[in-house]
């Protein structure tokens, strides 16, 4: 008695189409915002080069075909 598989496992690939896709929310983040840090209570963090946190709590959704430009920050950290 044989108990698996003999041979390879064959494997397919799928490829998506955008309108397919599991989220119905796209946000742009500038670039300028920096590195994305994760997220808190206070929303989602950015870190820019001169060390300023950014947190937007409330990202503005927009479409899969027109993504919304975040322009909105709730919470601004900036190191003098």
């Amino acid at each position: 008695m044989y108990i698996g598989r003999i041979g390879p496992r064959e494997v397919q690939v799928h490829a998506q189409d955008r309108n397919n896709l599991p989220y119905g929310c796209r946000v742009v983040v500038p670039k300028s915002w920096g590195e994305y840090k994760g997220a808190s209570a206070y929303g989602l963090a950015f870190q820019d080069e001169t060390g300023t946190l950014r947190f937007m709590l409330h990202p503005p959704c927009g479409n899969i075909d027109s993504a919304t430009d975040a322009s909105t920050v709730d919470l601004v950290l900036q190191r003098k």
